[in-house]
């Protein structure tokens, strides 16, 4: 018997909203957030424009007004995440969403002008601006050099180590999204690496690659996730591809499923204890639609689909003993409206029970990596999480940026800590970056104020001691990178980086709106004619010597 099990969510926004706070930039309670007299204030200033409110209503009539259509679709946002600017357009765009996906007006004319008034009225006039990171170790130095060609609008997806049937010593697939193509990047590494590169398949957008005897018949096979789309979309364009490996070393792509919304990862686990590989998907998709779900393997080719969630936003599918009950767990973090952290925990034979560990509490944190380490190395695995997506309504970095944790205190009980706010964090990778025995943490960031050459595109995290962390500057050098390898190329005892470009800040000018669906104008992209850029990096991570 196969179905999801659900139960009450068990959702730690306090201690969320806490750390928030303590950063000065936490939720607001919207009674107190607006006081009568800006309130009246705010209206009265909108009089002679016509779509502001026509007659003033009391503080405590806003609030609900707004609590009931905003907090209709999701958790209702402090007026403190974005600067005052921006409010009266963000809310413009979500009327038009919100009639878009449902085919009528959510939110009535009449209401809209008193939202407007309530947001702009008690909005910051700009965000605060995050410190610079520019304290670097007094130990350790960073240089950057291209690895292999560039190209004019560099889309590396994703970069990740995988063991290959070959001589190589050190393997990586990269996701070239430029390209659309899945490729084999290669080296044997030392002090001055010659690198090798290859396609194995063109796959329009290969976000995520996971190598695995899938058959059974000794060969390394590689499963595909497609996104088909970059734009948030309900576009039904997200595929699954299985490269199954030939005798003779190449690779045969078959198209296992199609017609997905846009799909962001795959894993191949058995996860109903029958002794073959499930697939595991997530579906971001876009505009409503998306889902998480398994392919039960019934041999032969044949694949039955399991429902686990029916939302939108998932940005990965994580295979994890959460539980410590020796069967594998699920994991994903949802961005768009619910920003929240989802565990389906294995209940054996392929019934699993959905278990909400954590919410950012808005719909603008801006989700958008998780990776499973033992970060406090208690034997139990911890999730680190990262928020810096500034590509939906309002574009600008934000002070909320950044990277945080939640502590596995066991019998599925999380708590929540901070690690450092950072503009755009797009990932992170745990390592022991200064071989001092204790995990540190990279991350990269994909959208920033890049025109202040102070902003970083790579830090890292010190763990000093005792969990605590000290950000640390890598690298100014490039204009937004995403994927993270960290291996020791060099050969000198100490982790290098291995990332891509991946240049948000071009792709957006790309992007276009029609009928409230938003799609890149590829046909723009093709003929665009500018400089090439780096597309793949080598960090590499050496002594100062004293």
């Amino acid at each position: 018997m196969h179905r999801t099990l659900l139960r009450t969510p068990r959702v730690f926004t306090g201690e969320w909203s806490a750390t928030f706070r303590r950063l000065r930039v936490g939720l607001l309670v919207l009674g107190a957030a607006m006081s009568t007299p800006v309130l009246a204030q705010a209206q009265a200033q909108s009089q002679a424009d016509p779509s502001q409110p026509a007659e003033r209503l009391s503080r405590e009539q806003v609030v609900a007004l707004t609590q009931r259509y905003c907090g209709g679709c999701h958790q209702v946002p402090s007026p403190s995440l974005l600067p005052r600017h921006s409010w009266p357009r963000v809310i413009d765009s979500m009327v038009e969403l919100a009639k878009n996906r449902t085919g009528q007006d959510v939110i009535p004319a009449e209401a809209v002008p008193h939202i407007k008034a309530l947001y702009y009225g008690s909005s910051p006039e700009q965000l605060a601006s995050l410190p610079y990171i520019d304290d670097p170790h007094p130990a350790m130095s960073w240089t950057s050099e291209r690895v292999g060609d560039g190209v004019g609008i560099p889309q590396i997806l994703n970069i990740q180590q995988v063991e290959m049937d070959n001589d190589a010593r050190f393997n990586f697939l990269v996701s070239d999204g430029e390209r659309g193509e899945l490729r084999l990047l290669q080296t044997d590494g030392g002090e001055k690496p010659q690198w090798r590169e290859s396609t194995i398949a063109e796959i329009e957008l290969p976000i995520t690659a996971r190598v695995v005897d899938f058959n059974g018949d000794g060969r390394q096979d590689i499963l595909v996730a497609d996104l088909g789309e970059f734009a948030p979309s309900g576009v039904l364009a997200g595929k699954i591809f299985l490269l199954q490996q030939t005798p003779g070393g190449g690779y045969e792509k078959q198209l296992l499923i199609h017609q997905l919304g846009r799909v962001t990862d795959v894993q191949a686990l058995d996860l109903d204890d029958d002794g073959d590989l499930d697939i595991a998907v997530s579906v971001f998709g876009g505009a409503g639609i998306g889902e998480v779900f398994w392919l039960e393997n019934q041999g032969g080719g044949d694949y039955q689909k399991r429902p686990l969630l029916g939302l939108s936003g998932a940005l990965n599918i994580t295979p994890a003993d959460l539980n410590g009950d020796g069967k594998m767990d699920l994991v994903t973090l949802l961005a768009q409206e619910y920003e929240t952290m989802v565990a389906f925990v294995n209940q054996g034979e392929g019934e699993f029970e959905r278990v909400d560990l954590v919410s950012a509490g808005h719909p603008l944190f801006g989700a958008t990596s998780m990776t499973v380490e033992d970060l406090n190395r208690d034997g139990k695995p911890d999730i680190i999480f990262t928020n810096g997506d500034a590509f939906d309504t309002q574009t600008d970095p934000k002070p909320y940026h950044g990277v945080q944790w939640l502590e596995n205190k066991g019998n599925m009980q999380f708590a929540a800590h901070d690690i450092g706010r950072f503009y755009g964090a797009a990932n992170a990778a745990v390592a022991d970056m200064d071989g001092d025995g204790d995990p540190d943490i990279v991350v990269s960031s994909w959208t920033n104020y890049w025109d202040d050459e102070k902003r970083q595109s790579l830090i890292w995290y010190e763990n000093t001691g005792d969990l605590t962390f000290q950000p640390r500057p890598i690298s100014d050098d490039y204009r937004g990178v995403v994927p993270l390898e960290l291996v020791d190329i060099t050969g000198n005892g100490r982790l290098d980086i291995i990332t891509g470009a991946f240049r948000m800040d071009i792709l957006k000018d790309f992007l276009r709106v029609e009928d409230g669906i938003p799609s890149m104008d590829t046909d723009k992209m093709k003929a665009d004619q500018r400089a090439p850029s780096d597309r793949l990096l080598l960090i590499r991570n050496r002594a100062i010597e004293n």
